[in-house]
């Protein structure tokens, strides 16, 4: 889930969104029907609908189910065990735990919807709503996708399952309209292909799993144990030749608790033996760990950096230098990536006259992924992502999809890679590794950094996803767009040496049959079972079942009439094996089989079999359940009555015949044999359109072999440029060192000056200081330590504890130790024997890595502020000791201190009295001409104030008289102060 939303209300609701289209009303009444009421998760419909027009389906879905069933209100939060309906057409999307209009979200987009100002349009709404729902909710999201026409919602169950969410289709045999269901079960994301009314019992089942799984959990302690999760990817990697433990486990685990949900084991030891006795179980788990989260123009603001002048730049310094630009997309899943960097640079070479040659080499470890971007055909709803200008240039429509445009598929080479395990590509302009390093663990992140630096040449870019940035090999690379997250190599940094790479895996990969959709394949045993429960049930006669490359798996009774091997090596491929007039056919057959229809496709053929031709009803059907067959194909032949005679002979009813009948059984036998040729001929025309047809596909897989020894070639190309570059490596080795031994010298020298200065900052500071290491041995100490305690410098290592000191001070080790324990400073005055005050600190030794490497102590000389202390104590006793109010002024005749006698005679406070000036205490009563002028006097004259009379109020009695007398006193530091004291009269005097 995104980071806004991490304190949304649906954190701990799972959400269930049905998307559906036309004919879509019967499949809704059966699913709410059989839907428990307290299931705990909220339900939303999104349903095609006309956009104004009011949905009557609260009132035909609530008397179906007992849970509430309401139009949406926009901005509502959400509950549990209801359902809502939602017209996509409206805009409806998730938003915080909400349902709001998408126009609500245009300042704050959601990450999986299309930028501000792309257009939405309402034909592909149910995309933008399974995105958003996937972006709400995370791994509690389920999308339902029913009947309907189209391929809407075939984007946006991608964006559910790269969260780790859960898909259910309808099985196309049941619905009304099958393109939607069939479209999705086509991207190989969906978890479950069942009629509407068995889809609550399983969704039910998942919704427990997760929550008996969690219930289940022990605190603080991961779901997957370590060691499980190790014998888990090992099984995985035995299978399919991929190690995942460079992943992360966070990752690893929410994708493992998934599969398990799925089939509701909720103990992983408990689904660790389902893997061992179910193989086809791990060739999913690999696919589910495969995390393929891309579209086109992803994050518009990193294309609108390239696009402006990064791209340019490196486009035009390639022209001029005649080199071929070369970039590499890492983890290009289904292609929308490498298509969106093609795209780019043929609007960047608009108008060029001399454009440079351009090489985009786009990988993957999915197999079935690289399949489907080669075909380079996609959903409709990718006008949610792509502009209309870019759709109209590069994109031509076709049946609710879009085909890129040859022009830009031939800029693209690509192919099954791994780069934490297969040589790189080199002499690179451009990598982009897009929200592949977040999955990864911290040293497989800096293997593939290194990888980069060394594939890409000395100004090359690297493009990193949005939450990836450049925290290692920092050296190596700079920012060029930080926000964007986009590098270019340092300036004069040196190309990184090849990672040690583990090269191919040494176990075998399964053929791709076995891991994409059908991987059931893996078990002998199971497939068996299958496809004989599935013909027992279905077909009688001679059948055989074929996998999406036209090749035989499994055979059913004698069909030797129909098939037979053909010459040289043997092969399996259904028609290569077919009889003459059977070929034909069958490649029309299964061609029509495979665009996706449900109903069986039928044919009335005659084959011929030695020197006759029987007829037979060819059926060809995609199979759509049970789901450990889903896209396969079954092929049965019928036998058909024979509508006349196929033999050549004539039978005649004695020796003696006629002319007229002789020439009437020539005539027979000539048209027989004329209509023999007849299909013979039109057998081999049809043969022949077959073999046109096999050879355009034969030339599509050779185009892909090309590019695959394309590829390998650019490998091998890469493993000889090592080997070449291992010469010049071990020289630069030498000449690093050289350099190193350079570095190392000019470090020794600068180290040498600093220990100098040092110890020249130290001695002229003439204070004692004493470092001390861990074990309170002697490190360092200034030559003033010597007068404290008796230390040479070939003391240096000894213990503390084995000197002896001239301080009046005992706990010195002790105080110490304490210091080192606690990392608490220590403050305390100690005296030397000869009674000489020192303030003595001890604090820890700190390095610059903040490791505690010991303690200091430091002995600051105070014998001067101890006599000044012991004076001012002198100086307030003697003040104090008068009984007469006295008053102590500095030279601008501000009170410093006022001793007892004062506050007892007069009704004031030191917080009013000190620090103010004499002449605004008390409301001004001092404030008298004569005795300012007087007070003026005494300090430049030194002159001294003698019985100043001054009436002064010292209650609310009348005014009491004083004789004041002030005198000048020096202070041994310079300082000057005012003396001044009140006598009070007993009578007042005589005028």
């Amino acid at each position: 889930m995104s980071s806004s939303n991490a304190h949304s209300p649906t954190d701990a609701l799972s959400i269930v969104g049905i998307g559906g289209s036309a004919g879509s009303l019967q499949p809704l009444r059966s699913f709410v029907a059989n839907l428990p009421p307290d299931t705990g998760a909220a339900y939303v419909i999104a349903t095609h609908h006309p956009s104004g027009e009011h949905s009557h389906l609260p009132e035909i879905l609530g008397p179906q189910t007992a849970m509430p069933v309401q139009m949406v209100e926009e901005g509502e939060t959400l509950l549990p065990n209801r359902v809502y309906v939602a017209l996509p057409s409206d805009g409806w999307i998730f938003y915080r735990g909400q349902l709001v209009r998408s126009r609500k979200t245009q300042e704050h987009p959601v990450s999986h919807l299309p930028a501000a100002g792309r257009r939405p349009g309402p034909l592909h709404s149910i995309d933008a709503f399974f995105r958003s729902l996937a972006d709400e909710a995370g791994h509690r999201a389920l999308a339902i996708v029913l009947s309907g026409t189209g391929s809407d919602g075939t984007l946006g169950i991608q964006a559910v399952k790269s969260l780790a969410g859960m898909v259910m289709a309808q099985d196309p045999d049941t619905a009304e309209f099958g393109d939607m269901p069939a479209n999705a079960i086509a991207t190989g994301q969906v978890d479950y292909v069942l009629p509407p009314g068995d889809m609550p019992a399983t969704l039910t089942g998942y919704l427990r799993s997760q929550h008996h799984r969690q219930a289940a959990l022990p605190g603080h302690q991961p779901s997957i144990p370590p060691g499980l999760m190790s014998q888990i990817l090992n099984r995985v990697r035995h299978r399919t030749g991929h190690d995942f433990s460079g992943y992360k486990a966070s990752t690893l685990t929410r994708r493992l608790e998934r599969r398990m949900d799925l089939r509701q084991i909720p103990d992983p030891s408990a689904y660790l033996d389902y893997l061992q006795s179910h193989p086809e179980e791990v060739n999913l788990l690999f696919q589910e760990f495969l995390i393929s989260v891309t579209n086109f123009f992803r994050d518009r603001q990193v294309w609108d950096t390239l696009g402006e002048t990064l791209l340019p730049a490196m486009l035009q310094k390639a022209a001029r230098t005649g080199q071929e630009f070369r970039a590499w997309v890492v983890g290009c899943a289904t292609g929308e990536e490498a298509f969106t960097l093609a795209i780019l640079i043929r609007q960047c070479l608009v108008g060029w006259g001399q454009a440079p040659e351009v090489r985009i080499f786009a990988t993957d470890v999915d197999q079935a992924a690289i399949e489907t971007a080669r075909r380079g055909r996609y959903p409709a709803g990718i006008a949610h992502d792509v502009s209309k200008s870019h759709l109209q240039q590069y994109f031509s429509a076709k049946n609710d999809t879009y085909l890129i445009s040859r022009e830009v598929r031939d800029m693209v080479v690509f192919a099954e890679h791994n780069a934490l395990q297969d040589p790189p590509f080199t002499g690179l302009d451009l990598v982009t590794c897009r929200n592949l390093l977040i999955y990864l663990e911290r040293d497989c992140q800096e293997r593939l950094l290194a990888l980069f630096r060394y594939a890409l040449r000395s100004d090359g870019l690297l493009v990193l996803g949005p939450s990836e940035s450049m925290d290692h090999q920092s050296e190596a690379f700079f920012a060029v767009e930080k926000d964007a997250r986009i590098y270019r190599v340092a300036e004069g940094s040196l190309a990184a040496r090849l990672p040690v790479m583990p090269g191919p895996s040494r176990f075998r990969r399964l053929p791709y049959q076995a891991l994409g959709k059908s991987a059931a394949m893996g078990s002998v045993d199971s497939l068996s079972h299958s496809v004989e429960r599935l013909i027992a049930l279905q077909f009688g006669p001679p059948a055989v079942v074929v996998n999406d490359q036209g090749e035989v798996v499994y055979v059913h009774g004698r069909i030797g009439k129909f098939l037979e091997p053909a010459s040289g090596p043997t092969r399996n491929r259904l028609l290569e094996m077919a009889r003459p007039g059977l070929r034909a056919p069958l490649s029309q057959a299964l061609q029509g089989a495979s665009g996706g229809d449900a109903d069986p496709i039928s044919r009335e053929v005659r084959v011929q079999t030695n020197d006759n031709t029987e007829p037979v009803r060819l059926e060809v059907q995609r199979i759509r359940m049970p789901t450990a067959l889903v896209g396969f194909y079954l092929v049965a032949f019928h036998p058909a009555p024979d509508s006349g005679p196929v033999s050549g002979s004539v039978e005649t009813s004695g020796p003696a015949t006629n002319i007229e009948g002789t020439g009437a059984g020539k005539g027979s036998s000539n048209g027989e044999t004329e209509a023999r040729l007849k299909r013979e001929l039109e057998s081999l025309r049809q043969d022949k359109q077959v073999a046109v047809e096999e050879m355009h596909a034969a030339n599509e897989e050779l185009q892909s072999m090309n590019e695959e020894l394309q590829s390998m070639n650019e490998e091998h190309q890469s493993s000889n440029e090592e080997l070449e570059a291992a010469k010049e490596e071990v020289e630069s080795l030498n000449q690093e060192l050289r350099s190193v031994n350079a570095e190392l010298r000019n470090r020794v020298d600068n180290l040498t000056e600093v220990n100098d200065d040092l110890k020249n900052l130290l001695d002229s500071s003439h204070l004692a200081t004493l470092f001390l290491d861990e074990a309170l041995n002697i490190k360092r100490f200034t030559p003033a330590v010597q007068d404290l305690i008796a230390v040479r410098p070939t003391d240096i290592g000894r213990p503390l504890s084995e000197l002896t000191n001239r301080l009046r001070y005992d706990t010195l080790l002790a105080d110490a130790e304490a210091v080192l324990d606690t990392l608490v400073p220590r403050k305390v005055e100690v005296q030397t024997q000869s009674g000489h005050w020192y303030l003595l600190r001890i604090q820890p030794y700190r390095s610059t890595q903040n490791v505690i490497r010991g303690v200091v102590c430091t002995f600051q000389d105070i014998q001067v502020a101890q006599g000044v202390a012991r004076g001012e104590a002198f100086f307030r006793a003697v003040v104090d000791t008068v009984r007469e109010p006295l008053l102590v002024l500095n030279t601008e005749l501000h009170v410093v201190s006022a001793n007892d006698g004062f506050y007892r005679t007069f009704p004031l406070t030191p917080e009013v009295v000190e620090g103010k000036s004499l002449f605004d205490l008390a409301n001004g009563q001092w404030d008298n001409p004569e005795l300012r002028a007087r007070l003026l006097e005494v300090l430049p004259r030194q002159q001294a104030i003698c019985d100043f009379e001054l009436s002064v109020a010292v209650d609310d009695l009348e005014p009491a008289h004083f004789w004041l007398n002030a005198c000048r006193l020096e202070l041994e530091e310079g300082g000057v102060m005012i003396l001044l004291t009140m006598d009070r009269q007993s009578s007042v005097p005589e005028p």
